[in-house]
């Protein structure tokens, strides 16, 4: 009898997690028609909702054609506050911590009633650690190991042990479009633009769009001193006196909540257009725009390289489920990662333990970005 491998799409989507669902079904397939897919809808919630109006069962080729090239995810996904460990200081915590073990509960015991042989989490950070969650309440369980496999999909590019993620490439490349377009007003008007871009908690995104776009500063949440208001107006100041035309600032979402202030862009943008330095420099006021991007990020079709990437962790996840791939003694719980060249399983319980990848000021994009940015003492 053939095996049933379950697909979960879970958090954030992510161009080219479409390419995966699609990978992981034909990778199996062509291994034996016999085995069967089964996908869960709209993430988590399917994963532990009512089965016959949360999941597709014995799912066929015809059921997936034409998802290669379309954006965001064709069996939904969401983000699910149950499976959060709750705060043991918080009012209800102990309400939330019974409403967690019982979301695990049905999730762990429809994988045992429909006998899935292995479960694919397709997603970012926070579907890791709901995944590995699911692994523990289904071996505390039933006494046995569910091998769970996660395939990272986010944007942010931000999951530990991967060079790379589904989805990121994409994003890069729709936030320097848009910057593109915007540096042909702002050079028109010789003014400054702040362009907020996603990345919660990490900078990657803002790094590379800006590198790519030739932004003049990029503002990220790991590093105070980039979103410093006083550093930012100097390097201003320094592109106007090295007889810049315009100034564009790439910050990353996550700068609101790093430096406390929610509407940060705004008060940056006055507090540009407000120096007196600036004036003397310029003669006049610089006037300033502030532009959200948002979530056209990861909106599209994804690219050539994601859809690729989606594939080659596909096939991989596959291999780790049908036990093609030899894994460490008691390790069931993997994420596929980008190691170089090399697509390898990794621990899932490593993966989650070590958290976010984050930019610190020795990752050589960081190096980069300011070699390539305005700097207050610019020399040329």
């Amino acid at each position: 009898m053939g095996k049933k491998i379950a697909i979960v799409t879970s958090g954030g989507d992510a161009p080219g997690m479409n390419a995966a669902i699609r990978g992981v079904f034909r990778s199996t397939k062509r291994r034996d028609p016999d085995h069967e897919i089964i996908l869960f809808n709209n993430g988590f919630r399917g994963l532990a909702g009512r089965l016959e109006a949360s999941m597709d069962v014995d799912v066929q080729r015809r059921e997936l054609r034409d998802i290669l090239n379309r954006g965001g995810t064709c069996i939904g996904t969401g983000r699910v506050p149950e499976l959060l460990p709750a705060d043991p200081d918080a009012p209800d915590a102990e309400e939330r911590r019974e409403a967690r073990e019982a979301f695990l509960d049905v999730a762990a015991v429809n994988l045992y009633q429909l006998e899935v042989s292995g479960l694919v989490v397709i997603g970012g950070d926070g579907s890791y650690r709901g995944a590995h969650a699911i692994a523990e309440a289904y071996r505390a369980k039933f006494g046995r190991s569910l091998k769970v496999v996660g395939i990272p999909a986010t944007i942010d590019n931000d999951i530990y042990g991967t060079d790379y993620t589904i989805g990121y490439d994409t994003a890069v490349g729709n936030t320097v479009d848009a910057l593109r377009k915007i540096r042909d007003t702002v050079e028109s008007h010789r003014r400054a633009v702040i362009l907020e871009v996603m990345g919660n908690a990490s900078g990657w995104l803002a790094l590379s769009a800006g590198i790519a776009a030739g932004a003049s500063t990029i503002l990220i949440p790991e590093i105070a001193e980039t979103y410093d208001p006083r550093a930012v107006v100097g390097r201003c100041v320094a592109a106007l006196e090295g007889d810049y035309r315009y100034f564009i600032i790439v910050m990353a979402e996550g700068v609101k909540k790093a430096s406390g202030d929610e509407r940060y862009g705004e008060h940056l943008a006055k507090y540009i257009a407000q120096s007196e330095r600036i004036h003397e420099v310029l003669g006049h006021p610089m006037s300033v725009r502030n532009n959200v991007i948002g979530h056209l990020a990861r909106g599209g079709p994804p690219s050539a390289f994601d859809n690729i990437l989606a594939a080659r962790f596909a096939r991989g996840a596959v291999k780790v489920v049908l036990g093609e791939t030899e894994l460490p003694d008691g390790v069931d719980d993997v994420a596929m990662s980008l190691r170089g060249r090399q697509v390898v399983p990794m621990p899932l319980g490593e993966v989650v333990g070590h958290g976010p990848r984050l930019v610190s000021r020795d990752d050589e994009l960081f190096a980069i970005s300011q070699d390539l940015t305005v700097s207050q003492d610019q020399p040329f």
